[in-house]
Formats: C-alpha cells, sequence, structure tokens
C-alpha cells in the first residue's frame, strides 16, 4: 500500500518512537498518554478522530488559510490531507493526568478517487492492497536478512581475531627468565 503514516514523539520526556508501514495497518485506536506529542505525517490522506480527551493540533502544510493550531475534544474528525505535518499532544488544563484514545482512518479509494467499480473496489482491496502489504514486508525482511548478515560477519571477523590472538600467545616462544 502506498500511505504511509510515521509517528514519533517530540517532546524531551522519555521518547517513544514507532514507525508504521502503512496507513493500513496503523488504521485503528490508538492512545497518546499525558504530556507527550505525536507527530503524524501521512503520505496518504486519513480521517484523525478524536475518541476521548482533548488534543492540542500544530498543523503544518494545509492549505493557505486554513488555522495551523486547533483545539480537538472527543468527537471532533480532521481529514488529512497527504504531505500534511500534524503534531499533537495530549492536553486538557481541567484533567492535566488524562490521556487521549484516537483514531487513524485511511480515506478509502472511492473517497479520493471518484466513483469506482464494485469489481475494482474488489480488485483493490483483495489483490493490490494484500500485494502491496506483502512488498514492504518482504522489503522489511530483507533489511532484516541483511542486518543480521552484517551482525553475524562482523561477530565473526572478532571470533577469528580473538583465535589469532590466542594461537599467536600460545605458539610464541616463552621468553628466557632472566636472574640477577
Amino acid at each position: 500500500m502506498s500511505a504511509q503514516l510515521a509517528h514519533e514523539t517530540q517532546q524531551s520526556t522519555p521518547l517513544i518512537s514507532a514507525r508504521a508501514p502503512s496507513s493500513a495497518s496503523v488504521a485503528g485506536c490508538w492512545s497518546l498518554a499525558p504530556r507527550r506529542a505525536l507527530s503524524l505525517r501521512p503520505t496518504g490522506p486519513g480521517v484523525l478522530e478524536l475518541a476521548q480527551g482533548q488534543v492540542w493540533l500544530t498543523v503544518t502544510g494545509a492549505l493557505p488559510g486554513a488555522p495551523a493550531d486547533q483545539l480537538l475534544r472527543a468527537g471532533d474528525r480532521l481529514t488529512v490531507a497527504a504531505g500534511v505535518h500534524v503534531v499533537m499532544e495530549a492536553w486538557d488544563p481541567r484533567a492535566p493526568d488524562q490521556g487521549v484514545a484516537f483514531r487513524w482512518d485511511r480515506v478509502p479509494l472511492s473517497a479520493t478517487a471518484g466513483p469506482v467499480s464494485a469489481a475494482a473496489s474488489d480488485w483493490h482491496s483483495g489483490v493490490v492492497q494484500p500485494l502491496g502489504d506483502l512488498a514492504q514486508a518482504l522489503a522489511r525482511a530483507g533489511r532484516a536478512l541483511l542486518a543480521a548478515g552484517g551482525d553475524a560477519g562482523g561477530a565473526s571477523g572478532r571470533l577469528a581475531a580473538g583465535l589469532l590472538r590466542f594461537a599467536m600467545r600460545r605458539l610464541a616462544p616463552c621468553a628466557p627468565r632472566h636472574t640477577a
């Protein structure tokens, strides 16, 4: 799937960082702890809906004239276009220790591309979307294998160097003892 969503914390408090490969895999309910911020950078359009609590949003990259800072409360929804940067922070002065629950859902293909036939929609949801997910999973697995191979190669090199040092010490002639 081509739509991606990355989130990361923006606070100097202990950091929590997560990368989600696609908006389909991150669609659903999420939570944000008090005094935490989350940065959303979707590459495809989506809808942010607040289920509990309230957040302060800073939106950049939106259309000119759109408000840059907004306050969302439970039940509010915000449609986020691709390429827009949204930073949201759990913020409620009346309940400073209350976290936030929210949903992120990608905008369905039919909502962005105009009318789509049932066959095209079935093809996309039954073949194209799973194929994109499989390609992303295989790419991540390939990167993990390369990293593991590099780690194994480094460990093998260190092992060989250690064995060589051990052998050199064992095979080196003993220096004669000087007695005075």
